[in-house]
């Protein structure tokens, strides 16, 4: 997969240590101004959505509901695989009589459904659009620096993910998931685990250092750091990625 791309290598670097300092004051809505994101929610019945926004926050497309957070990650992770081809844009005549267009899969099932245009000029537009935002989307992906968090597969054939402190550093990364989608929804969980001190272990190493496990309300680890050589500086450590979590863009 293309989308979340990085040397597999990485899957099990040595993370550099990130003090402090390292941790941004930007916002993670901050991060994305200008560039087209991916917004996902649930509606009042617990069914989540998602949008592709351009960089000026107009919806490119909208996506079906799914009964998962997982669900509708892989169905994020579609748009990325299919959204960049011009041969997987339908566009139809709505009952009003205006335009709009599907983007679809391989399969020519419905991934996601823009907004009705007023002419089929003004929605090949809009595919124009669709398609430049995906390719914008993966390339800061691909390329992005400073804090982030990143996807990768690695040698096993299993997916993992870092995280990245704003010097570049990998200040935690996961354990293997079986697919892509299963540890993106890794990133949320430590967006939703990362900020409590009470979801963080400080543990001893073997060799005499410190390293941190976080874990989920289920103690699920859910990231693990670098081995630290004092307590003190794995406490200081823990106490910057806390702070660096509300920072890092999830999508």
């Amino acid at each position: 997969m293309k989308t979340f791309a990085l040397l597999a290598a990485l899957a099990l670097a040595t993370p550099a240590c990130m003090s402090a300092d390292d941790a941004t004051t930007d916002t993670a809505s901050d991060e994305l101004a200008g560039a087209p994101h991916f917004d996902l929610w649930t509606d009042t019945a617990g069914a989540y959505h998602f949008h592709l926004k351009a960089g000026n926050s107009q919806i490119l497309v909208t996506s079906q509901a799914y009964s998962s957070r997982m669900a509708a990650l892989n169905g994020i992770l579609s748009v990325l695989d299919n959204g960049g081809l011009a041969s997987h844009y339908e566009t139809l005549i709505a009952t009003n009589g205006q335009r709009y267009f599907n983007l679809v899969a391989s399969n020519k099932q419905t991934i996601a459904t823009s907004e009705t245009y007023s002419s089929k000029a003004a929605a090949q537009k809009g595919v124009n659009a669709t398609i430049a935002a995906v390719g914008a989307y993966i390339e800061r992906w691909d390329n992005g620096t400073g804090a982030r968090f990143h996807v990768f597969p690695g040698k096993d054939g299993r997916y993992y993910f870092s995280l990245y402190a704003k010097n570049g550093a990998i200040v935690l990364q996961s354990q293997g998931y079986s697919s892509e989608a299963a540890a993106l929804n890794g990133t949320f969980a430590v967006a939703e685990n990362g900020t409590s001190s009470a979801q963080w272990r400080v543990l001893a190493a073997g060799n005499g250092g410190y390293y941190l496990n976080l874990v989920a309300a289920n103690n699920e680890i859910v990231g693990t750091s670098e081995v630290y050589t004092t307590k003190q500086s794995a406490e200081t450590a823990r106490d910057s990625i806390i702070a660096l979590i509300p920072t890092v863009a999830l999508l």
